[in-house]
């Protein structure tokens, strides 16, 4: 049984899922990269989202940072923080996590366990007892907030809460300069959302009240307003609407004075993170009262048929506005990625020293392919495409490591379980990562592959590269253009002609069918290379 991956921290979620806990948890993450902490992302559909969707935007965004890599809940590995994200996704997913382990696990409670109405939306017990069956250990619950925390604990005081609250990170956005006027002639209102009933008031009347139909404010919406025309009927024609996606938040809310976010009586919102990115663009934000819990002084507090009279008395008063807004952008810098690292430390994290070298692979017990890069021969990288040719790849690696060639291979296998790693072995994403098509984000998939490649390229420090495989597969060869290295070919001898044009576009030294003996191989290998 092949040892495990190790990563400082690994994330579970559902990762389709479109809002506040996939961009929470590409903050957390962008976080660790900069720290120079490793982070494996491991993708657990659960019921929250029932679509054949691709992942949140959030997630392929980080996709390429150094030290991220993509896991499967089939692999083998090992974290010193496992943090679940989102109680309802572990709960519900079909996946059982047979081979990862930690030291400890985190369920970050960032839903409601009960909304407003007394709607249990999943039982902590139950979620409690499947993460110690799954990981054999006691979660830490760490809601994200007091207002959860609140739900938390109208359900039972029996799951082991963290003292502090796991508060979202913000990383305030370039470009956010303080604020020093109004946006234009009259209020400018806007609310930026996704697009779900729960996201808007209940009636006609509450949301033309905060929304108002009305020569004096101007009113923009992001995120779409077909529950709002469900309600009234009709969109309000003094309203500016923007579909969901349909511009950066930031962008939107430097046009925006007063950010008001009025919602269903029903929903309690775990912490509010689009409120958050309001108050760090410098608006003034007018929440319902029960998030004062949450933003304190940061923001103003308001039912929907008061919102205008606070907006009409900060409009009277600039000074009074300019304040408000200030309160609003330090409260927001005051959730710095380094309070994140901070309650990392506290879980046994050994987060690098300032300006220390990013972890870019994972550590594998039994591995020092750094070392054997540093000296003696040339360093080779062998890169194993196929499951079905992992045993010809691993012989071929024997073969060149017994002429004294420092050797690591890169396995692309289908499952930890049925292709442990061995001592020099690191896994890479499996075979339906290299074709994906373009429609559920293959862009970002590949570009993760080849960057993933390259960078492995460099930690080996190899030149020579034997690639056992078929065919090459696109990203594998963007990921070799323009590198300085020399480029072998090993096909399986299945009888098939060589793809001249293939060999010639990949510039190999040598395209060489696999009808002979691994060692004989490796010889005619380091025969034909120049190095």
């Amino acid at each position: 049984m092949g040892e495990a991956a190790r990563y400082d921290v690994v994330q579970i979620s559902d990762f389709r899922l479109p809002g506040g806990t996939t961009s929470s948890i590409a903050e957390e993450v962008r976080a660790q990269s900069e720290a120079g902490l490793s982070t494996a992302l491991m993708h657990a559909a659960g019921s929250v989202t029932g679509y054949p969707i691709p992942w949140s935007t959030h997630i392929r965004r980080i996709l390429d940072l150094p030290g991220v890599h993509v896991a499967t809940p089939r692999d083998r590995l090992h974290a010193t923080v496992l943090v679940i994200r989102h109680p309802t996704v572990i709960w519900s997913t079909p996946s059982t996590f047979d081979h990862v382990t930690a030291d400890h696990v985190v369920i970050v409670v960032n839903h409601a366990a009960i909304d407003g109405a007394g709607t249990r939306h999943y039982d902590v017990e139950a979620t409690d007892r499947r993460v110690r069956s799954l990981f054999g250990l006691d979660p830490i619950w760490a809601p994200i907030g007091p207002v959860v925390r609140g739900t938390v604990l109208q359900q039972t005081t029996e799951v082991p809460l963290r003292d502090e609250d796991w508060v979202n990170i913000f990383q305030m956005p370039e470009g956010a300069a303080e604020r020093e006027t109004f946006i234009g002639k009259k209020p400018v209102i806007g609310r930026h959302s996704r697009p779900q009933p729960g996201k808007w008031p209940d009636t006609k009347e509450d949301i033309l009240a905060a929304y108002p139909n009305s020569p004096g404010y101007d009113v923009q919406i992001l995120g779409g307003a077909k529950i709002a025309r469900r309600k009234i009927g009709w969109i309000p024609d003094r309203w500016t609407v923007i579909p969901f996606g349909g511009e950066e938040p930031f962008d939107f809310l430097r046009r925006i004075d007063f950010w008001v976010y009025m919602h269903h009586p029903d929903l309690r919102e775990a912490f509010g993170r689009a409120a958050m990115e309001a108050l760090a663009a410098g608006c003034v934000a007018i929440l319902p009262p029960y998030m004062k819990a949450l933003f304190g002084d940061a923001a103003l507090y308001a039912e929907p048929h008061e919102v205008l009279a606070l907006v009409d008395e900060h409009w009277s008063s600039p000074e009074a506005f300019l304040a408000q807004s200030r309160r609003a952008q330090e409260f927001a810098r005051s959730f710095s990625p380094q309070m994140h690292l901070r309650r990392l430390q506290e879980l046994g994290v050994a987060v690098p020293e300032t300006g220390a070298t990013r972890q870019d692979e994972p550590a594998v017990a039994g591995t020092d392919a750094q070392a054997g890069a540093s000296a003696g021969p040339q360093p080779t990288f062998v890169l194993n495409l196929d499951p079905q040719d992992l045993g010809l790849a691993r012989e071929l690696t024997r073969g060149l490591s017994a002429t004294g060639s420092p050797v690591v291979m890169g396995l692309v296998a289908d499952g930890a379980e049925k292709d442990p790693l061995g001592p020099d072995e690191i896994r890479l994403p499996g075979p339906p990562a290299f074709h994906l098509v373009e429609e559920t984000g293959a862009g970002t998939w590949r570009r993760y592959i080849t960057q993933r490649l390259r960078r492995l390229l460099a930690d080996v420090g190899a030149r020579r590269v034997v690639t056992v495989g078929t065919t090459i597969p696109e990203p594998v060869m963007e990921a070799f253009d323009g590198q300085a290295v020399e480029h072998h070919w090993v096909r399986p001898d299945d009888g098939s002609p060589l793809d001249v044009q293939l060999a010639v576009r990949m510039n190999a030294v040598s395209a060489i069918a696999a009808d002979a003996a691994p060692e004989t191989l490796a010889v005619t290998i380091l025969k034909e290379s120049t190095l």
